[in-house]
């Protein structure tokens, strides 16, 4: 049976759509409320104490606003009394709120601020605007800090946001530790204000990052001791939480001092004995926990054997970076511990959307990761071991590199991928914002460099120059430049920035004296292929490879001593790495608990014969070398650095 013709598809009127219409009607609405034209409405806000016509009032339109606004459609087409009224009053809402709901029903547009967002949380939520609650509520998760985190989160309780509440939690259990401390000036609420249902909530998670548990029973003495009469009887219920069985051997004397805390005498006076005895003498009881049962039951099982704190097993970790397609290996040279993190760039990197990346680590351990050639950005949650991608960069690049600095993330260098052109344009990105914007440019195209940060300033470095970036002036300044062949690796250590140059010279550049210095030589091996220099907590590691099988790597790990100025070898608990033989490494602090393990990735020597370079697949190596993109956006002037005897461009702590 034949089908239907070609033409018939085009047949009958043509429909069209003016695309401007939409925004055009919506800007004249608002040009008629701006000047109070065909108003067939007026919304009193009532006053505080005042009578009928105190308060302010807006001429608006009923269509306009029951068209944008649940409560208002409700109001006017439901039938009820206002809905035939000329003027309604409202209650329960301040003239300033509701001002700018109104300006949003007519323009789609809202301004949020830090001092009305809880007011304009609590207008939209009755008016059902969920656009405007929902921005207020990223608005507050965006800027969670130590002092405003608790009334955060009481906040979240009082409106039952879970989304808002889940990450004020969150904030509160990575940071715990700084909470714990005393309340702070300035009437900032700390942990002391929170109810006894939101505190008991926080003392249970799994995911505090403390190294004791005796943090966390401080901050229960604190709560208790903020209203001591009014508390007091919630002694038993708040100490329950705190897990007695993983005290530490200093922390007895503690322990022994709190047996003359009044509240305990008064409420739960064997609590602390029966810590000491399960803790550090012969136990009559299991735990602790099981004197203290939970109200309607004795304790279970989870009272038996309670979990370690997420942070008692937090560990400073290096961080290999390499193949896209990998996940990331995180691992202790001094234990030699090894684990795997996820990568946010696997499933982009199979479809060959992203070649490579440029990755830093924040004071406050946040490891934020950049796509190349690509604008995604992400940054790592250590508690969930996922990433979350935020906003899309301004420019495609790539042989870019990124930094951390005073709550921004700034990222500069590079080229564009399809025309070539090398980029002076920096892109800043505000991380309580969420948005990018650039900032002023750089003088000269960076390409094969590091960005680094020291104190309040950017440093842009490669062997031929050194520019500083002062934020406060939005401003590039020339600094002494390193005048050397070639260009490896560089990070800070002791707010000095080390620099391995000419293989095998290490240079050191004060920021605050203006001057390079040169140190011991970094050590020399013939095989060597990949240099890395890390700052390793209060260390400076330098972590090399030689590769005797392709992608099976030897890795080699020494430690600089400054008082010696001499390199010593740590060596390494691993056999052969398998990963990819242009990794970068950088240092963060993990929580290896929530990584999946890494042995996967090791063979031991005896298992792998040594070959030499002859016998390598030369032209797998081609082909891996293109798809991570070291070798397809070089030009002529720039080559010596891709084919230099040790050098790699895939080598440059940040980027590979």
């Amino acid at each position: 049976m034949a089908g239907p013709s070609v033409s018939s598809f085009f047949s009958g009127p043509e429909e069209l759509e003016d695309t401007a219409h939409a925004p055009a009607l919506l800007a004249q609405l608002k040009s008629f409320y701006d000047a109070r034209l065909l108003c067939d409405v007026t919304i009193e806000v009532a006053a505080p104490g005042g009578g009928p016509g105190a308060g302010r009032l807006f001429a608006c339109n009923r269509n306009v606003l029951a068209a944008a606004c649940p409560y208002f459609k409700s109001m006017f087409t439901g039938g009820l009394f206002e809905s035939q009224q000329p003027r309604v009053t409202m209650h329960d809402v301040d003239a300033e709120s509701l001002a700018l709901l109104l300006d949003y029903c007519y323009t789609g547009r809202v301004s949020v601020s830090e001092t009305n967002v809880q007011r304009l949380y609590a207008a939209a939520d009755m008016l059902q605007l969920e656009y405007v609650r929902e921005a207020c509520a990223a608005f507050l998760a965006r800027r969670l800090d130590v002092a405003n985190c608790a009334s955060i989160l009481k906040f979240a309780d009082a409106f039952d946001h879970p989304q808002l509440r889940a990450k004020a939690l969150a904030f509160v259990a990575r940071n715990f530790s700084q909470l714990s401390g005393a309340p702070r000036p300035g009437g900032e609420e700390s942990l002391a204000e929170l109810s006894l249902a939101q505190l008991q909530e926080v003392l249970r998670l799994d995911s505090l990052d403390v190294d004791s548990e005796r943090v966390v029973c401080a901050v229960a003495v604190q709560w208790l001791e903020a209203s001591p009469l009014e508390r007091g009887p919630s002694a038993p219920d708040v100490l329950r939480c705190v897990r007695w069985l993983h005290f530490g051997d200093r922390d007895r004397a503690y322990l022994e001092g709190l047996r003359a805390k009044p509240f305990i005498k008064r409420y739960c006076p064997g609590l602390i004995e029966a810590a000491l005895r399960t803790r550090y003498g012969d136990a009559m009881l299991k735990t602790p926990q099981a004197a203290l049962p939970a109200p309607g039951g004795p304790a279970g099982p989870a009272a038996e054997s309670p979990a370690r704190r997420i942070g008692m097993m937090a560990k400073e970790m290096v961080i290999f970076f390499g193949h896209p397609k990998d996940p990331f290996l995180c691992y202790d040279p001094y234990s030699g511990d090894i684990y795997t993190m996820p990568s946010p760039l696997t499933s982009l990197a199979h479809s060959k959307t992203i070649t490579s990346s440029a990755v830093c680590v924040s004071p406050d351990n946040d490891i934020y990761l950049a796509a190349q050639p690509k604008k995604q950005l992400w940054v790592y949650n250590p508690a969930q071991n996922s990433w979350q991608q935020l906003a899309d960069r301004l420019m495609c690049r790539e042989g870019m590199d990124l930094a951390y600095l005073n709550g921004y993330i700034y990222i500069l260098g590079g080229r564009d991928p399809v025309t070539g052109v090398k980029l002076k344009e920096v892109e800043c990105y505000s991380i309580q914002r969420n948005q990018w914007v650039l900032v002023a440019p750089v003088p000269h195209s960076f390409y094969s460099f590091e960005l680094i940060m020291v104190h309040d300033y950017l440093y842009a470095v490669n062997n031929k120059r050194m520019l500083c970036y002062d934020p406060s002036r939005n401003q590039w300044l020339n600094c002494a430049s390193l005048k050397r062949s070639d260009f490896q690796e560089a990070c800070v250590f002791n707010e000095e920035i080390y620099c391995i140059c000419d293989i095998p010279v290490m240079k050191v550049y004060n920021p605050a004296r203006g001057e390079w210095r040169r140190i011991s030589n970094i050590p020399l091996d013939a095989d060597t292929h990949n240099y890395q220099i890390v700052r390793h907590g209060q260390k400076l590691l330098l972590i090399t490879s030689t590769t005797p099988q392709w992608k099976k790597n030897r890795v080699t790990v020494h430690e600089y001593e400054p008082s010696d100025d001499r390199w010593i070898n740590i060596g390494t608990m691993l056999g052969l790495l398998q990963y990819d033989s242009g990794f970068i490494c950088l240092s963060a602090r993990v929580y290896p608990s929530c990584l999946e393990p890494g042995q996967s990735f090791i063979t031991e020597e005896d298992d792998v014969r040594s070959e030499s370079s002859a016998d390598w697949d030369l032209e797998g190596l081609s082909e891996l070398d293109s798809e991570s993109g070291s070798s397809s956006s070089f030009s002529e002037d720039e080559v010596w650095v891709q084919v230099a005897p040790r050098g790699n461009a895939f080598m440059q702590q940040g980027s590979f």
